[in-house]
């Protein structure tokens, strides 16, 4: 249906408003139902007056001919005059004429003008398709004179009736014309179209008076509903007049009210959000996928020295001069991804710029989200400055502390240590043992000042990492030979095993038996009773694999992500009883990263943990040893 009414364009013709086109049909369609109706009538009385017309004639002449056959016989011509005369007078009559059998016109009568007047014309007289009757006539061998009956004429009819007395004797001929009934037809036409008109007209006047009102409620309602689009909780006035517009009314009254209590509660957490938003410490932005602010935080502000409105609009570069690149969809992409993978979950170091051209070191974590299908950036920025600083602080303070702690220690471990060996004579035996444990402390002090004074170095840069080529399965093997002594204490051997001769790696001596004697004195440490600790060697990819595994109980869930952390020791009930400073899985990470490699591990609980690092191989670019 309505690619009907595309292809004809009725949407062209039909006015715009509802009840202009309602009144439009229903006019077309009642004028229609009039004009059909009245057409309908008007041809079925059309056709019953030209059937009595035709009537009235035949019958008039059948009884002109049946007098005029005696005045014919005496040749009263006067007296056929004044019955032609009498009879003309009838309405539709043109004319009559009598002839008599040899076609000759005996008298004739016309109507001019509403009068009557005689003819005299004694022409010879046929009916109009005498020819054609004689032509056939001829073919079957019957002529007749005369052919009787009606014959249409341009503008009128005419009928040839014989007059006959036992024989024929001669013909009458009447002429009528149905001029006064196509009159009354087109009055009646008139009259049909007079009443479609006055009925359509008061179709459509008592349409108008009943859609005015609901008319005018659909419009105030139109008026409401564009208001309430504006402002809610309006009320409009409700409508009864029809059901269907005072439920739409009353339906509209509650979607105001409560559209304006959801607006209120939306606009109250909105003011609650915002409050929020400005009165946390770290800075958020919002950025669009070309990397333009589109909305920031009060704390934004403060980091970045300016009013928000005048950083709105402006684009990520300004403030993180690394985002000036050509293609900051990308960058952004890649800086969540950098910023959300395991190593990095909270975000990542980057240096910003305030608006005054300061550089300062900030924390950020970025991540994707869409605003109606569109890419948006939500960033949370913190600004680093304090915290490297106490950092700086800090690890002076520890240098400081260290060095200035290390010397006295150094001299007092030595003094207990030769007072224990019985330089100054043979002490006690209470006393010898208290030597000895203020002897074992000592160890333990320097140890520490000795891991605190590593991370200083680590943390500042400035840890001397000499890079060589070495035997990695040598190293392995002379770092377990070294640590065995310290794994006696607990009962545990370590078990060497490689299917390699040799491994050359790229690394420091010194720094890969510090990070092998921190990984084998934990397993030894952390063993729980078990006797040995597997320690392998073996190539993976294009580096070179250590494993040392012990069958301890493992690591609990809730410590693996601290493992690499400083101080970090898991609360598992003997902890504190095996010793050990807390650095020397993060001094390892970083010794291990230094050289170029990569550290993990794999625990289940109960079974044992195994810690693994990588270092790069000592290759030529042909792959050939070195």
């Amino acid at each position: 249906m309505r690619a009907l009414f595309d292809a004809i364009h009725l949407r062209r013709v039909l006015p715009y408003r509802m009840v202009s086109q309602l009144m439009f049909l229903v006019g077309v369609a009642v004028a229609l139902s009039s004009l059909i109706a009245g057409s309908v009538f008007t041809y079925a009385s059309i056709k019953r007056s030209r059937e009595v017309a035709d009537e009235q004639v035949l019958y008039l002449g059948k009884s002109i001919s049946s007098i005029s056959t005696g005045l014919l016989i005496n040749r009263d011509v006067a007296g056929l005059e004044d019955l032609l005369r009498t009879n003309a007078r009838l309405p539709y009559i043109q004319s009559i004429l009598i002839a008599d059998v040899s076609h000759r016109p005996v008298t004739s009568v016309i109507k001019r003008d509403g009068k009557i007047m005689a003819s005299y014309d004694m022409t010879p007289v046929m009916p109009t398709r005498m020819g054609e009757v004689q032509s056939m006539n001829a073919e079957t061998g019957s002529v007749r004179p005369m052919l009787f009956g009606l014959i249409q004429l341009q503008e009128q009819y005419e009928i040839w009736l014989p007059i006959e007395a036992g024989t024929q004797i001669g013909a009458l001929r009447l002429r009528y014309s149905i001029e006064e009934v196509n009159s009354a037809i087109m009055s009646r036409w008139a009259y049909s179209l007079m009443f479609a008109l006055v009925l359509t007209s008061a179709v459509l006047l008592l349409l108008y008076l009943l859609l005015r009102a609901p008319m005018q409620a659909l419009a105030n309602i139109t008026a409401f509903a564009s208001l309430s689009a504006v402002k809610a909780s309006r009320q409009i006035p409700v409508y009864a007049g029809t059901k269907e517009i005072y439920e739409l009314s009353t339906a509209l009254n509650r979607l105001s009210i409560t559209i304006r209590s959801h607006e209120q509660n939306l606009s109250d957490r909105m003011a609650q959000n915002q409050t929020i938003l400005d009165n946390l410490a770290d800075g958020i932005l919002v950025l669009d996928s070309d990397g333009s602010i589109r909305s920031c935080n009060v704390a934004v502000s403060r980091i970045f020295g300016g009013d928000s409105r005048e950083l709105l609009g402006q684009n990520i570069e300004r403030l993180i001069p690394s985002a000036a690149v050509n293609n900051k969809a990308d960058f952004l992409y890649e800086f969540v991804e950098r910023s959300h993978s395991k190593l990095n979950a909270v975000g990542m170091e980057i240096e910003a710029c305030r608006l005054n051209g300061e550089r300062f070191p900030a924390d950020l974590a970025l991540s994707k989200t869409t605003d109606h299908g569109e890419p948006i950036f939500i960033g949370i920025i913190r600004d680093i400055s304090e915290r490297r600083r106490l950092d700086r602080l800090k690890s002076e303070f520890v240098a400081t502390v260290s060095h200035e702690l290390r010397t006295p220690l150094t001299s007092i471990h030595g003094s207990l240590k030769l007072v224990e060996n019985g330089v100054l004579g043979e002490l006690p035996p209470e006393a010898k043992k208290l030597v000895g444990l203020a002897q074992k402390n000592s160890s333990r002090l320097i140890l520490l000042i000795n891991d605190l004074l590593d991370m200083e170095k680590l943390v500042a840069g400035k840890m001397p990492i000499q890079l060589v080529d070495l035997d990695l399965v040598n190293a392995v093997k002379q770092s377990v030979a070294d640590n065995a002594g310290y794994a006696s204490q607990y009962h545990v051997q370590y078990a060497f095993a490689s299917g390699l001769e040799s491994l050359p790696v790229h690394a420091d001596t010194a720094r890969l038996a510090q990070v092998l004697a921190n990984i084998l004195s934990n397993a030894a440490k952390f063993s729980n009773g078990s006797p040995k600790v597997d320690v392998r060697v073996s190539r993976s990819n294009s580096a070179a694999l250590v494993e040392i595994e012990d069958y301890g109980q493992g690591i609990p869930i809730d410590f693996q992500s601290e493992i690499f952390n400083a101080f970090a020791q898991a609360n598992n009930g003997n902890t504190r009883q095996q010793g050990g400073t807390g650095l020397g899985l993060k001094i390892s990470k970083a010794l291990v990263h230094a050289m170029g490699g990569e550290i993990g591990f794999s625990t289940q609980e109960g079974l044992g943990t195994t810690f693994w690092f990588t270092l790069p191989l000592a290759y030529d670019d042909t792959g050939a040893g070195i």
